[in-house]
């Protein structure tokens, strides 16, 4: 069995909802991270746990955006304490530790660890745009350049393609740090 796994999945595979319950209490063996998501196992969830309940719970179509794709591909950036999640229109989940944004335009997906990601430029750019601070959102750029993630061209293109709200900021940082 998984270490996370919807209650949906393991009422299929036999384990009844009260036995599923009785599990998940306290004195229990496992653990209900979010909604119908459980860690099977007895160990606190690690952080690649909780990226995977969050792709249980969001749905099939969801991917695991910001800061969080980004260190999967090999960036250097420090994790913040939500997960930010693309998910589809149609999704009206919402959970305290789950930044979860829906989208009409998927991102090209990159499979690492058993998790969908983001592609770099996307998932940087998803990171920057909430970004207040001018010096972080040049950081986050910066990091995925460095890290050999994405090239400025491709963080050029995507911004072209996606939606252009909080991107003013990314804008002037972009051109700031890699004028054409």
């Amino acid at each position: 069995m998984a270490p996370i796994a919807t209650t949906a999945e393991l009422r299929k595979s036999g384990i009844s909802s009260r036995e599923v319950r009785r599990h998940c209490t306290p004195a229990g063996s496992w653990q209900r991270l979010l909604p119908g998501v459980v860690l099977t196992t007895p160990s606190p969830a690690t952080r690649l746990d909780r990226l995977r309940a969050v792709l249980s719970f969001a749905g099939p179509s969801s991917v695991i955006t910001g800061a969080d794709a980004l260190v999967r591909q090999g960036a250097t950036l420090p994790l913040p304490r939500h997960i930010h999640v693309l998910a589809g229109s149609n999704v009206r989940r919402a959970n305290p530790w789950i930044l979860l944004e829906r989208t009409t335009r998927p991102p090209a997906v990159v499979e690492r660890h058993g998790l969908r990601l983001a592609s770099a430029a996307r998932a940087a750019l998803d990171m920057a745009r909430r970004e207040l601070n001018p010096r972080a959102i040049a950081e986050i750029l910066d990091a995925v350049v460095s890290a050999r993630l994405c090239t400025p061209a491709e963080l050029r293109e995507e911004l072209g393609v996606s939606s252009r709200r909080g991107t003013a900021l990314v804008r002037q940082a972009l051109s700031h740090l890699y004028p054409t």
